[in-house]
């Protein structure tokens, strides 16, 4: 903990003296944002290189592939898997909202409706129920 302490009052003070001698060794002198020409270009031959390097590379894959898939009689996956053409409409079932309930308000009577069912189940009961 005391050396949390002695960095966070000693660190403002470093920062200052390292602004005093030219800053970090992490920054650029000059502040010249552009690539030496040389650079560039042996970066970009690299690039090339690799790029290359890497496309023989696929093809000696796909050469080996291709020569399996003869040996075994495989199919390429582009040629097996060939999807069937898009339909329209909808691809998943409608989504069931709730039950809409009947537009004149003299058929729905709540009362009615829980009279009516616990009637329907003191009816199917084998025995009866004290208030009834």
């Amino acid at each position: 903990m005391a050396s949390f302490i002695m960095k966070q009052m000693m660190g403002s003070q470093l920062d200052k003296v390292k602004e005093l001698t030219g800053g970090d060794g992490d920054k650029k002198e000059g502040g010249n944002d552009e690539e030496d020409p040389e650079v560039a270009e042996a970066r970009r031959e690299a690039e090339e290189k690799r790029d290359a390097k890497y496309a023989k590379m696929e093809r000696q894959r796909e050469e080996v592939r291709q020569g399996i898939r003869e040996k075994y009689n495989i199919k390429k996956k582009e040629e097996a898997c060939a999807l069937p053409p898009p339909c329209e409409g909808r691809l998943t079932a409608d989504k069931k909202g709730p039950i809409p309930l009947p537009d004149d308000d003299d058929s729905f009577d709540p009362v009615k409706m829980a009279t009516n069912a616990l009637n329907t189940i003191s009816e199917k009961l084998p025995f009866k129920l004290p208030w009834k």
